[in-house]
Order: structure tokens, then C-alpha cells, then sequence
């Protein structure tokens, strides 16, 4: 990679939000206690906060719920949704209630919150459900954000007036509020209902399985040959993943086994591109674009030499500079990115990803650099989790890193995230700086996070710059890494302030516990 500038530096003042604890405006109520209206309503999830929550920031709008079938008549008065975070930006913009062939029964709107826990929302009117017809409760996360338990619905669930079936959770990703259909990984949205029985149901306890055999299942797309399972690499740390639990593979997919992708290599906003082989560059730049279970591998034969080289990308070049501009941001996981089969000549000055965006569970190998935040805009959030970049090459002067972040502003969006968070970068050969290379060339970085990752190879594993010219950094943290170094040390901090946070960083040592090695100091 060579320099590249991105857009001017501009200070702007920072939007006030106001917080409504109610919304008589839009006819809603929110309260953080379960609705008392009815002496028999009852919930799903009870009052408790739900284990093992897992924060996403996808960065595109989605529409996040649950299915389920009433084991006896009734009537649902009041929805709900857990909200895990206190940031009024991570509140639902709607909830609703469906039948179970996507007609919408309620919906009402949800006024942005501080609150945290169980939000209760009344609707305008109680809605009638029939025992043995299916449902399904949602909420529509416009921000993208949102919490997830996976593998919570692996099995059927009961309780006393409610059956889960297995895969219950369902999303989908929609510009505006749409009906969900598809799975991942058995994931709990925790969107939930207060049913009210009109004759009494036999108690039983909070929800609790009930037999099923199978792996938990995907929605497969047209083009998708996929009957897979959630991706194993769910929980795990960056040092415990390899190319067996993350990209493809755990999905009993191959780059070969997939079908040739035929649609457009700039696609328009609002595709959803899963189960497929790309052959050649994907230029993401219209943003509201997901990418899964899917392999890209460059062509062949042209020479990808300059700085802004990638794989795939989503920036886009002015007269000086290349930032992300789209009004939405882009998905890609549980994907390959494959250059093994172009001549290191012709991929070793490229990134596998260019940009700004959410990458997940990707298997990333063959080219020059992993994932290069760079150019990143002002508008999205940078997040790298869980993602295997390894097998880099270079050739010739080229400059390459498994991951880097270049800039990253906050002045327009204040609540935006960069994050390289249980990834594992390996860079064992080559021209390299660094395995995780953090420099604010040319513009600032506001804030980073590196958090549970195995860096491992040449250079130093974990490289902090403020060059002597150029942009400034702040807020960088480093949390529980661990690092494999064969080149000039785990870590090193060189010009700016340093390292805000830092600190459970060990060398790796896959005996130990945790693989805690001996502690390293920031450098």
C-alpha cells in the first residue's frame, strides 16, 4: 500500500438528541416493567436480562424478530425488545406484529431511549391470536444496531403458552420495516410479546428444549447451494480460529463448490448477494450491500500496483482523494477472499477489502494485504471481527500489513465504531511492517479498538504511528491480545500519545490458559 489522502478535516457541531421516556405524539408507550394490564399476561423471556448477548453493528437497517406458535387463544396487548445498550441511536425505530405469511397485524413506532433492559410498547389496541397458527414478533433496528444470543434457538423452546420452534430467531435486512424470513445460527433477537390467554394454560417454568436432531440451519437464497449449519466460529477467540471454523468451510462449502456469480460487479444498493463464486473485483461503492457465503477471487492477468488497489471496495476516487460516500454501509461475511491463483505480481500491492464496513468470519489469503480501513469516510462504522487473513505475499517494494487502519474521523458521526475485534492476522513473510498496522496518515483516527486477537509474524505484530506529518490519534485501546512474534517484537508505539488502554496483552502460548504467554508491554 502507498499513501493515499481522504477527505479534509472538518470540525462540525455534534447533533443533540433528545430522549422521550414517552411518545404520546406517536401513540406509543415505553416502559422498562412488563405490562400489568392483564393478571394472566405473561412473557416469553420473564424479566430477567438474557446471557451470552453479543452487540452487533451491522451498519445497515435490519428487521430482527422471533417466531412462535400460542398454544391457546389469546390476545398480545404490548411487544417488547431488549435493549442492551443505553445509547438512544440503538433504539428500535418500530415494532410489529405478523402472521406467519408475512401480513403485518400491528405496528407502532418507538421513540429513541436511554433506557436499558426489557422496553415494553402498548399498541393501540390488543390483537386477537388463534392457538396453532403461527406469528411472528419484530423490531426494526433502522441503525443497524442490535444484540444477538446465537445458538439460543438450536432447539425447539417452550413455555407455557408459547412453542419456539428450532431457528426460531429470523432478520432480514430492508431498507425500511419488512417481514423476516431468514436465519442464522439459531440467534435470539430477544424481540418477545405479553400474551394474555383467554382460558388458563398449564404453568411451566421459563423457556426449556425440547427434542431435535439436525444442525441449526441458514435460509438458503435462489442461488445458493447451502444446507448449512451456524459457523463454528461463534464464540471463539481470534487465537482458536484457522480456516476450518471461519469463511466458508463451516457451511461444507468450497470456492469450487459454489456457482459462478453472473450479476453485476458494481451492484446496486439494496443487493443481497449469498451462496456464489465472484470472479473478478467487487466494487461496493453504493453501499446497502451484503455479501455472504459467498468466495471472490480477482482475475488474473491485469497488475494491481497502485495504492488504492482491492479486492473488493467501497471508496471512491475524487480529484484528491478516495473516501466511502454511500448514504449506507456494506456487509460481507462468512465469506473467501481468494487470490491464490493470480501471480504475486499482480496482487501483492492489493488489500483483500479497501474501505469501510463489517466484516465477519471471513477466510481471507493469497493477497498482498488483509483488510485495509483506509479512506474510510465520515459516515460508517470499521469493524473487523473474526475474520483469518493469512498467506500474504509481496513482490517487489510492496508495503503490506494483514490489517490496517489509516483514518477514521468522527466529526459527522460521532457514535461511529472502529474495531478489529477476535480476529487472527498472520503475516509470516514478506515486506512487512506489521501484522496490525495503526498509522494516521494524512488524516486523524478518533478512536480504535483492538480487542482478543492473535496476531502473529514478521515486522512487529501491533504497530501504533502518528507519523511526524500527517493526521493525529486518540482513544486507541488494546485489550486481551495475544501475540506470535518471528520478526522485531509484539509491539510498538512510535510518535502520538500512545495507547489510552492497554492492557491483559500476552505472548501466545497455546498451553497456557487462555494462551496467556509472558505479559507485553506497549512498546
Amino acid at each position: 500500500m502507498t499513501r493515499t489522502t481522504t477527505t479534509p478535516r472538518r470540525r462540525t457541531a455534534r447533533t443533540a438528541i433528545t430522549v422521550l421516556a414517552a411518545a404520546a405524539a406517536l401513540g406509543t408507550v415505553l416502559a422498562a416493567a412488563p405490562d400489568l394490564a392483564h393478571a394472566t399476561a405473561s412473557t416469553t423471556f420473564g424479566t430477567s436480562a438474557p446471557g451470552h448477548l453479543e452487540h452487533v453493528d451491522e451498519g445497515i437497517p435490519v428487521e430482527l424478530g422471533m417466531t412462535f406458535t400460542p398454544s391457546t387463544d389469546g390476545t398480545v396487548s404490548t411487544l417488547r425488545f431488549y435493549k442492551a445498550r443505553s445509547h438512544p441511536r440503538t433504539t428500535p425505530s418500530s415494532v410489529s406484529l405478523w402472521n406467519d405469511a408475512g401480513t403485518r397485524l400491528a405496528r407502532v413506532a418507538v421513540s429513541r431511549t436511554s433506557a436499558t433492559g426489557w422496553i415494553n410498547v402498548k399498541l393501540d389496541s390488543p390483537v386477537r391470536l388463534s392457538a396453532g397458527k403461527g406469528y411472528v414478533v419484530s423490531a426494526f433496528a433502522g441503525s443497524g444496531s442490535y444484540s444477538t444470543t446465537r445458538r439460543y434457538f438450536s432447539a425447539a423452546r417452550t413455555t407455557r403458552t408459547m412453542t419456539m420452534p428450532r431457528n426460531a430467531g429470523v432478520y432480514t435486512n430492508s431498507r425500511s420495516s419488512a417481514f423476516p424470513r431468514s436465519t442464522y445460527g439459531g440467534s435470539n433477537y430477544w424481540v418477545d410479546t405479553v400474551f394474555s390467554p383467554t382460558r388458563a394454560a398449564p404453568a411451566t417454568p421459563t423457556p426449556t428444549p425440547s427434542p431435535t436432531t439436525g444442525p441449526g440451519t441458514t435460509t438458503p437464497t435462489a442461488n445458493s447451494s447451502t444446507s448449512s449449519a451456524a459457523s463454528s466460529a461463534t464464540g471463539l477467540m481470534g487465537w482458536q480460529l484457522n480456516a476450518r471454523n471461519v469463511g466458508l468451510a463451516p457451511f461444507g462449502l468450497s470456492c469450487s463448490s459454489l456457482p459462478l456469480y453472473t450479476g453485476s460487479l458494481t451492484p446496486a444498493a439494496g443487493t443481497r448477494i449469498s451462496g456464489v463464486r465472484i470472479v473478478g473485483g467487487l466494487d461496493l461503492r453504493n453501499g446497502d450491500i451484503v455479501v455472504e457465503r459467498s468466495c471472490i477471487q480477482p482475475r488474473s492477468g491485469a497488475t494491481a500496483a497502485s495504492g488504492t488497489a482491492a479486492i473488493v471496495s467501497n471508496f471512491v476516487c475524487g480529484a484528491d482523494s478516495c473516501p466511502v460516500i454511500s448514504q449506507k454501509s456494506i456487509i460481507i461475511r462468512d465469506s473467501e477472499i481468494d487470490a491464490s491463483g493470480v501471480p504475486a505480481s499482480q496482487i501483492a500491492a492489493a488489500c483483500a477489502f479497501r474501505g469501510a464496513g463489517t466484516l465477519q468470519r471471513n477466510y481471507m489469503h493469497g493477497m498482498g494485504s488483509g483488510i485495509c480501513f483506509y479512506g474510510t469516510g465520515m459516515k460508517h462504522d470499521a469493524i473487523a471481527e473474526q475474520n483469518y487473513v493469512t498467506g500474504l505475499r509481496s513482490y517487489g517494494q510492496s508495503h503490506n500489513e494483514a490489517a490496517t487502519l489509516r483514518d477514521f474521523m468522527r466529526d459527522e458521526n460521532p457514535d461511529r465504531v472502529a474495531r478489529f475485534t477476535r480476529n487472527r492476522f498472520d503475516i509470516a513473510d514478506g515486506n512487512v511492517t506489521a501484522g496490525l498496522f495503526i498509522q494516521s496518515t494524512g488524516e486523524d483516527i478518533d478512536t480504535v479498538l483492538v480487542d482478543g486477537n492473535l496476531i502473529e509474524g514478521g515486522g512487529y505484530n501491533l504497530f501504533l504511528n502518528q507519523p511526524s506529518s500527517g493526521g493525529t490519534y486518540r482513544d486507541a485501546r488494546a485489550v486481551n491480545n495475544r501475540f506470535l512474534s518471528t520478526g522485531w517484537g509484539p509491539s510498538s508505539v512510535q510518535g502520538g500519545p500512545g495507547w489510552a488502554e492497554w492492557r491483559d496483552n500476552y505472548r501466545y502460548s497455546p498451553a497456557a490458559t487462555a494462551a496467556r504467554g509472558a505479559a507485553v508491554t506497549a512498546g
